[in-house]
């Protein structure tokens, strides 16, 4: 049987909000679960750009949520490029601009996952990126389908994955509501909280997919 016919949960990885993410003015966390609703997802990760969200603010979006999960995670601008990081409880240790191998160091001592962003994007604040053959050991997953990875790029990224021996995963990089969900991560369960939700990337127990209409 394929692997992946297990895989039935849509998880959208990597979902920026206004209320840390300058960049997503447009996009209220409020606005998430009608979001989740309308693109069919089962749950999906708020990664703001360099800040993790109080767990207790998380707990407070969930409490209306019936059957889908919203979890916490951070996209940190390292020096090397740009990283989705679930299942911290804290930054401590991690701020803009620190090195790829301090980073994957940090999140591995902590048993989170980490996901290289959109690795094919061209950066203008990146001040040393990296080929995939400099990645140091210790990386997870990569984003192989966002609003920005698709077509020949997704392609690439899968063959990287392959090549790399790395899981991937699916997250829009949504910064406006009619971006969430266009890409997401299939599981095998609905995970209970970051933790297990790290866990399942870890262990390489999902897959990135496009929503139908994309490539």
């Amino acid at each position: 049987m394929n692997r992946d016919a297990k895989l039935r949960f849509r998880v959208d990885v990597h979902v920026h909000t206004r209320r840390y993410s300058p960049c997503a003015e447009c996009l209220d966390p409020e606005d998430l679960a009608f979001a989740m609703h309308r693109s069919s997802l089962d749950g999906l990760v708020i990664a703001e750009h360099d800040h993790l969200w109080p767990a207790e603010d998380i707990a407070r979006l969930n409490a209306g949520l019936k059957r889908k999960r919203i979890y916490r995670g951070v996209e940190v601008s390292s020096r090397n490029g740009h990283f989705i990081v679930i299942g911290l409880d804290s930054l401590d240790g991690i701020r803009p601009g620190i090195g790829i191998e301090a980073l994957i160091h940090t999140i591995n001592a902590r048993q989170a996952a980490i996901i290289w962003a959109h690795p094919y994007l061209q950066y203008g604040n990146i001040a040393l990126p990296l080929e995939s053959t400099e990645m140091p050991r210790g990386l997870h997953a990569v984003e192989a389908a966002s609003s920005v990875t698709q077509g020949k790029e997704s392609a690439a990224t899968r063959a990287l994955a392959r090549r790399m021996g790395w899981a991937t995963v699916g997250g829009s990089d949504a910064h406006v509501p009619g971006q969430v969900g266009c890409a997401y991560t299939l599981l095998a369960d609905l995970p209970v909280d970051e933790k297990h939700l790290a866990a399942a990337i870890r262990k390489g127990r999902c897959a990135a997919r496009h929503r139908p209409g994309r490539k």
